[in-house]
């Protein structure tokens, strides 16, 4: 693919052809603000917010949509712009209960001020991503303090029929992130914009609830959604109540993908905070020991690996591991049950080998749809995100990066990674893109492999030749 050359804000740059402007301006630095298009996702075009300046055209234009022309001149950051970004913000917050802005209406506060930080210590708003808001953080950019209307008021039903996720219209600003990862990475496609008799908004379409209505709970939604729209449904006060109750034993299983989130929300320099010093928190709260999820992740790969090996079959093993991945399986490929081949999760087995060992255990994970398991099978008492886990640590005072790093607690000894490690280790979620074809060696002999990311990749998994193996992520 040739490059071509286009000018951004009066520098030059090379980008490949077809780039979109708001691909180029990401790939060299330069930032458009957006709340509709997330990497990875096609553009919606719905926020209007990444509108750019093109020398020579009347009208601007969206820079998530519009491609990249060779000899193109753009401009990114005028006054012209700044108003109008503006305006079009201070709308979104008309269709938009504004929690967040109470402190400002009544003048204790400016919208500058409203950060992860400052909002852990105030006691009125609800909405568990203040602080964390993509929507609130533009209206700090561009000074949005006070409002020209009287804020909306909560009328759109709360839908928390999962016990788990919590759909909540009067914080969704239809920037259709939800429905695209839903539809177009989980293949799974249960939402929509629908409209009510309190208005538009994304929602399941034909008016189920959740429960009812093919979700399979992997949390990705609550991944990109930009504000409050959906969320975890969160448990903040039980895991330091229950860490500071006497005569009650509390653990907790962690693993590593929460380290990147929690390390970015405390300020610190990426990769500087460690598991030693999460875990460290953690027992500085109270919580009795602390367990690295990976060492029971080692375990059941092992275990997995011993299936794999006594396979005759002809046709490729489709293992999983995440729960939301083996419920989008059992629904989409009902045919293939055969050759599904299911890790037993790090949860799962914990729960399992430390069984009356305490009376309260909390799974701390990056990985959102832990949380349903938890919920099924009572593998755990609470789960906890990074987020979560950050406002915990926020609150009690318990910060990682002040701490010096503790040795994790162990079940038994080290276990080996096994040949198939490429299969069964831990596998990062990417929305959209094709699976990833490795090779490996198993037994002395070559063997195809093919990971999927996300469960829209399974079908050109499917069709990968020789394939022994095909690991899917949800």
């Amino acid at each position: 693919m040739k490059n071509i050359n286009i000018t951004i804000n009066n520098k030059k740059i090379k980008v490949p052809e077809g780039t979109t402007i708001l691909e180029a301006a990401r790939a060299n630095g330069i930032e458009i603000p957006t709340l509709c298009a997330y990497e990875g996702m096609g553009p919606h075009a719905a926020c209007r917010l990444c509108m750019v300046e093109v020398a020579g055209e009347d009208k601007e234009k969206l820079a998530c949509a519009v491609k990249a022309a060779a000899g193109m001149e753009i401009t990114t950051d005028s006054d012209a712009l700044f108003e109008k970004r503006k305006e079009i913000l201070t709308e979104m917050f008309r269709q938009h209960t504004v929690d967040c802005h109470h402190c400002a209406r009544i003048g204790g506060s400016r919208i500058e001020d409203l950060d992860p930080w400052f909002c852990e210590n105030c006691f009125y708003c609800d909405c568990v991503r203040d602080g964390f808001c993509e929507l609130q953080a533009l209206a700090r950019q561009f000074g949005i303090s006070q409002l020209p209307f009287e804020p909306r008021t909560a009328d759109f039903p709360v839908d928390d029929s999962t016990g788990v996720l919590v759909r909540d219209g009067n914080k969704c600003i239809k920037c259709r992130r939800c429905m695209d990862a839903c539809k177009n990475s989980q293949a799974v496609g249960i939402l929509g914009m629908v409209k009510t008799d309190k208005g538009q908004t994304v929602g399941v379409t034909g008016g189920k609830p959740l429960a009812d209505s093919g979700c399979i709970r992997c949390g990705r939604c609550v991944d990109v959604c930009p504000t409050g729209g959906v969320i975890l449904m969160e448990h903040k006060d039980q895991l330091p109540y229950y860490a500071h109750e006497r005569n009650v034993k509390t653990a907790a299983l962690v693993d590593e993908s929460v380290l990147e989130e929690v390390t970015a929300l405390f300020g610190a320099a990426p990769g500087s905070v460690s598991l030693g010093q999460l875990a460290a928190a953690l027992k500085k709260i109270g919580v009795d020991e602390v367990y690295d999820a990976e060492e029971e992740r080692r375990i059941t790969a092992a275990e997995t690996a011993k299936a794999l090996a006594k396979r005759r079959k002809k046709a490729p093993a489709i293992i999983a591991a995440d729960p939301a991945a083996k419920q989008w399986l059992k629904e989409h490929l009902s045919g293939k049950e055969g050759d599904f081949v299911f890790m037993e999760s790090a949860q799962v087995r914990f729960a399992a080998e430390t069984k009356g060992q305490f009376d309260k255990v909390f799974r701390i994970s990056g990985r959102n749809s832990l949380a349903a398991e938890v919920q099924d099978t009572g593998c755990a008492d609470y789960f906890y995100n990074a987020r979560e886990l950050f406002r915990i640590l926020k609150r009690t005072g318990a910060n990682p990066t002040r701490l010096k790093a503790v040795s994790l607690d162990r079940l038994g000894e080290e276990t080996a990674a096994t040949e198939y490690e490429p299969v069964l280790g831990p596998v990062d979620w990417v929305p959209g893109g094709s699976p990833e074809v490795v090779e490996l060696k198993v037994k002395g002999r070559a063997a195809r492999a093919v990971i999927c990311r996300n469960p829209s990749q399974v079908k050109e998994a499917l069709k990968v030749k020789d394939a022994a193996f095909i690991r899917v992520n949800a």
